[in-house]
């Protein structure tokens, strides 16, 4: 630096009202006092100087620096110090040292600014860190309460239980300072004057530093709300006796805390974001809109986990110690009906069976019925008949005290103690006003700042006496109390019918407890023992020996395993028809009523039966609904609820069934295997078409119109009901025609094949107007025999096994059609027949009932086919053949034994009177003596269709005129 002559300065050039300062030497003066001046700023560096190792004070740099203030002044940008004008330094004089001065102002200035920007960051990053080992214990602490939660589920925790929660209330003061450390930030950076100039440098580092602690606040809420719900279930388990009323009221303290946190949070983001709202109003507000429509639920960052967390409301917290502590009144019903002595002792002698689901089908509607109509006095009687299950009786228990009466004492006394410690204590049980996030559009919620809202929501400290401490002591108190007893009551009998069939659903997996005696998960159980369990809770329910409101959790666990028993056999029985259908070799297999059926047919069969049961029982249950013989539990809603997985099932097994029977059906008369084909047609069919209208009159009251619903929800499920019955109707019609059409074709190919044989094997010709003087033909003609053994003997071995409706009805089709076609073959081929012919055709009938008489056994169908109008209808075709005129004189000329153009005996035509011409043939006499014989006497008695067209066919008196030469009349002979 040079040094300018000693002298005066020169004029200072007026910047504004300062004056700017020459950073040239200043002019010479005394040496003594600039040297001694110097001496002391040098002293006050020294000590500023991060290399001192000295004692430093803070309020000397302070005071020195506010000393300097008064007489310069800072000018940004640049940082240069000026010295203030005479308005503001009236007493300060221009010297040879001001220049030094001034820089070691400016350096002084430095020094505490950097000071005090070490001092934030070590004030935040002590925070962070706090806060960073903070939610690391929160963590711990939420980690090591699911294990012991999840111990206690699988119970396998054998130590004595204790939860976090006695210490909560600490737990939420630590997370209401962890809070608070952005607040205490922003504090210390606006009262901080040596950080203001370093706002704008530091403007990143903040809003950084704002993300983690906002982002650290946001994790700690997150898993204090972790720590409070797995915690109450822990602390739920806990023994009664242990719990004392300093927990408690750790407990209902530590919730009040929690949620005056997350209302406090709400309320500082929702300022924060109406300031931000407002900010970006300025420029784009479509920018803030879509800022406010991130919601936590799509997000993955941590960054809005506190926005997720809601205030744990007092119901909540009932709710969850309700839920828990019903699961040791499940362990104790369990108990009650599968470790007891009586219980096991039948498990371990009793041989299960397959268990008959048809006759439960029976038995349930006849035992709902009996139900229905008994009074108190046959009460016993009903409950003594419950305990039948089929050939197996199930223990009574009912002699055995509830263990429900000691546990609901304990309950009511547990909630009672933990009431009186919430309202000592706590604000819980007073409503405040809810504080929303923004709503979808992005619009904010209206926050009140009157008076009283704030003095609503005004929350004391635990020293201030405004604070509540009052105590129950009124009858609104009391009453309020008992209310909530009961809603505790009614929670926890809620939880009990959903814990109860957890437990009959858990697998056992070797816990602390033995396994010895234990049942397990219920899908294990045979069906026998499972309809036991079931008839042992019914009978207990109609001995009213537990409360009201386990009795319905009863039933409705009873209604349930029922149910899930009927469709796990329903699994079985389907997935062993399906299997069975690729390989079923359609051979009959006995039914319980003597009826016969493919494999496949039975299986199906005993899938509807279990399915039936339940739709039996709900139907019973619904009918005791309307007409009030029931509580009126469940509503309409609840039974269509209960019917909905059971009437896909039914859709699939009569889908199934229908599918069966087309293919079988089709396969077999393709390939003419009678006996497959009439088994199914006539059995399978007929059982399944039986199974499926039976199911389509179980569902038909479940079924009403639209406008009739009560509710959305009922209407949606009524929907569905009545889509899936149409559905059923469907099948149910086709199931009812496929008989019909299959044994229309049945005729129709029996038919064709007659037609085929006998256009090949009946003789034509010659064979039918045979001349023979000698006795008519006592043997049947070999085409009959064979028709017979390829035509009719095929359906009578088919029809061995059906009943005798189905025999009657087979083979009645197959006759008829061969006799049908056998008369419209003569007629079709005109075959002409003369009184031999017709006698050999006749023979050829009698051969066919004959025949029928000997191969069918059945004395019905026998009498019934042998009675058929077919065979009178051919017979007196056959007897219009035999009708043919007698020539006169014939005999008595040649002397001849009997004519061929005769119809009656040598002796017969003698006694005659010879004439010319033809006679005609006498309708009311016997034709001869070998008809007599046979039992066929005139056409009276017969059908005849078409007689013109048979008395054609006659050799003598057909259609053709036969003349005779003229040496043959009278008068020629004279």
């Amino acid at each position: 630096m040079t040094h300018t002559p000693v002298g005066r300065l020169p004029a200072l050039q007026s910047i504004g009202r300062a004056f700017a300062l020459d950073q040239d030497d200043a002019p010479e003066s005394d040496e003594e006092l600039e040297s001694s001046f110097l001496d002391i700023l040098s002293t006050t560096a020294t000590t500023l100087d991060d290399s001192y190792q000295g004692s430093f004070e803070i309020q000397d740099a302070e005071r020195t620096a506010t000393a300097l203030g008064k007489s310069f002044k800072v000018f940004n940008p640049g940082h240069h110090v000026c010295k203030r004008n005479r308005d503001h330094a009236t007493s300060f004089t221009h010297c040879a040292c001001g220049v030094a001065i001034s820089c070691k102002y400016a350096r002084l200035r430095t020094l505490m600014e950097q000071r005090a920007r070490l001092e934030f960051i070590r004030d935040y990053t002590t925070r962070i860190t706090s806060a960073r080992s903070f939610v690391q214990q929160l963590e711990a602490i939420a980690r090591e309460e699911y294990q012991i939660w999840c111990a206690i589920k699988r119970d396998s925790y054998t130590e004595t239980v204790f939860s976090k929660l006695e210490s909560l209330s600490a737990i939420c003061e630590e997370t209401r300072m962890l809070v608070y450390h952005w607040n205490s930030v922003k504090q210390h950076l606006h009262t901080n004057k040596w950080l203001r100039p370093l706002l704008p440098s530091l403007s990143l580092e903040i809003k950084q530093v704002r993300l983690v602690l906002t982002q650290y606040r946001d994790k700690a809420i997150w898993w204090l709300d972790k720590v409070i719900r797995i915690g109450l279930e822990v602390f739920a388990h806990t023994e009664l006796g242990d719990v004392t009323q300093e927990m408690l009221w750790n407990v209902a303290r530590g919730a009040e805390d929690f949620n005056s946190i997350i209302m406090s949070i709400q309320q500082t983001d929702v300022h924060d974001i109406e300031t931000q709202c407002c900010l970006y109003k300025l420029h784009d507000s479509s920018t803030v809109r879509n800022h406010l429509s991130v919601q936590p639920s799509n997000s993955n960052t941590a960054r809005y986990l506190g926005s997720s967390v809601k205030p744990i409301a007092f119901g909540r917290i009932l709710n969850i110690l309700a839920s828990e502590r019903s699961k040791y009144a499940a362990k104790l019903t369990h108990a009650y009906f599968t470790e007891t002595e009586e219980f096991v002792n039948f498990v371990s002698s009793s041989k299960f069976e397959d268990y008959s689901w048809e006759g439960h089908y029976n038995d349930s509607k006849k035992s709902s019925s009996d139900a229905q109509t008994s009074d108190y006095q046959s009460c016993s009687s009903l409950s003594s008949s419950i305990l039948k299950v089929g050939p197996i009786r199930a223990p009574n228990l009912s002699k055995r005290p509830s263990p429900m009466i000691d546990f609901g004492q304990q309950e009511q006394q547990f909630v009672s103690k933990f009431l009186t410690a919430v309202c000592q204590s706590t604000n819980l049980m007073r409503k405040g006003p809810r504080v929303h996030g923004p709503t979808k559009d992005g619009a904010l919620p209206k926050i009140s700042n009157s008076k009283k809202h704030v003095s609503q929501n005004q929350t004391f400290s635990r020293q201030d006496p405004k604070r509540k401490s009052v105590t129950w002591g009124d009858a609104a108190d009391i009453s309020t109390k008992l209310q909530l007893t009961t809603k505790y009551m009614d929670l926890l009998w809620q939880a009990f019918s959903r814990n109860i069939q957890d437990l009959f659903h858990c697998h056992i997996w070797g816990g602390s407890q033995t396994v010895q005696g234990r049942l397990g998960h219920m899908i294990f159980y045979p069906e026998a023992l499972t309809m036991v369990l079931v008839h042992m809770m019914q009978q207990i329910c109609i001995k009213d020996i537990f409360p009201s409101n386990a009795e319905q959790a009863l039933l409705s666990l009873a209604k349930k395993l029922h149910a899930t028993s009927a469709m796990t056999s329903w699994d079985l029985f389907v997935s062993q028809a399906l299997a069975s259908m690729l390989t079923d070799k359609c051979r009959p297999i006995p039914l319980a009523d003597g009826d016969y059926s493919t494999l496949t047919t039975k299986h199906l069969f005993d899938a509807y039966q279990p399915l039936m049961g339940v739709v039996a029982n709900q139907k019973v249950e619904e009918k005791s609904n309307k007409t009030g013989a029931s509580n009126g539990t469940h509503s309409r809603s609840d039974h269509l609820e209960s019917l909905l997985p059971i009437l896909p099932r039914l859709l699939m097994t009569c889908d199934a069934a229908l599918n069966w029977c087309h293919m079988k059906t089709h396969q077999f008369l393709a390939s003419w295997s009678l006996g497959s084909f009439l088994l199914v047609t006539q059995c399978d069919l007929k059982i399944l078409a039986d199974q499926t209208r039976q199911v389509q009159c179980a569902i038909q009251p479940f079924v009403c119109d639209p406008y009739q619903c009560s509710s959305q929800l009922e209407s949606q499920l009524n929907s569905l009901v009545n889509e899936m019955f149409q559905n059923l109707a469907d099948i149910c019609g086709q199931l009812q025609t496929l008989s019909g059409i299959k044994m229309k074709q049945y005729s129709e190919r029996s038919s064709h094949m007659a037609i085929d044989y006998f256009q090949g094997a009946m003789p034509l010709g010659k064979v039918w107007r045979k001349k023979s003087n000698q006795e008519f033909p006592s043997d049947p003609n070999q085409y009959i025999e064979q028709a017979l053994e390829h035509l009719i003997e095929p359906v009578i071995m088919g029809v061995g096994q059906l009943k005798t409706t189905a025999q009657l009805g087979a083979l009645s089709m197959a006759v008829m059609a061969m006799c049908e076609t056998w008369m419209q073959h003569i007629l079709k081929e005109k075959i002409k027949f003369s009184l031999y012919g017709a006698h050999q055709l006749l023979i050829d009938v009698m051969r066919v009932r004959t025949w029928l008489s000997q191969y069918l056994q059945n004395e019905e169908v026998k009498q019934s086919i042998l009675a058929l109008d077919i065979f009178k209808s051919l017979t007196g075709a056959v007897i219009l053949l035999k009708r043919q005129p007698r020539r006169r004189g014939i005999g008595a000329i040649t002397g001849d034994g009997p004519s061929e153009y005769s119809t009656s005996s040598m002796s017969d035509q003698s006694r005659g009177s010879i004439s010319g011409g033809l006679t005609p043939f006498s309708g009311s006499e016997c034709s001869s003596e070998h008809d007599q014989d046979l039992g066929i006497c005139d056409t009276d008695n017969y059908t005849i269709p078409n007689p013109e067209a048979w008395l054609a066919l006659r050799v003598h008196g057909g259609a053709r005129t036969w003349k005779l030469p003229t040496c043959f009349t009278r008068d020629a002979v004279e």
